[in-house]
C-alpha cells in the first residue's frame, strides 16, 4: 500500500472518529426530544414503549417501589446517545398510563 493511500485511510478514520460522536449526540437529542414531545398524558405505556423501539430508541420500564423509605414512582426511561452524551425522556406512569414526562441530558 502506498504512503498516500495510508495517509488517506488515517485521515478518513480520524474524521470519522471526530465527527461520529457529535453527530450521534445531536441525532439523539433530536430523536428523544421529538419523541418525548409527542408523548401524551394518559397514553398507554405499552404503546409508548413500542413507539420508542420504532424510533430506534432504547427503553427500560421500572415499577413503583420504596427506596430508603420513600416512594419511587413507576417510570419508563427512553434514551439514546453516545458515551456520556445521552438524552432521556423520563416518563412517570400510574396503572400503565402516562402521568408526567420530562427531557433530561446526561453530560
Amino acid at each position: 500500500m502506498s504512503t498516500g493511500k495510508r495517509i488517506g485511510i488515517v485521515l478518513a478514520v480520524l474524521i470519522c472518529i471526530g465527527l461520529y460522536p457529535p453527530l450521534k449526540i445531536k441525532w439523539a437529542e433530536r430523536q428523544v426530544t421529538t419523541f418525548c414531545n409527542n408523548v401524551t398524558i394518559g397514553a398507554s405505556v405499552e404503546e409508548i414503549e413500542r413507539a420508542a423501539q420504532d424510533h430506534w430508541l432504547k427503553a427500560q420500564k421500572s415499577h413503583a417501589t420504596m427506596i430508603d423509605g420513600k416512594p419511587f414512582p413507576a417510570m419508563l426511561l427512553v434514551w439514546e446517545g453516545f458515551g456520556f452524551g445521552r438524552w432521556y425522556c423520563e416518563i412517570h406512569h400510574v396503572n400503565e398510563k402516562v402521568e408526567s414526562k420530562r427531557i433530561k441530558y446526561l453530560d
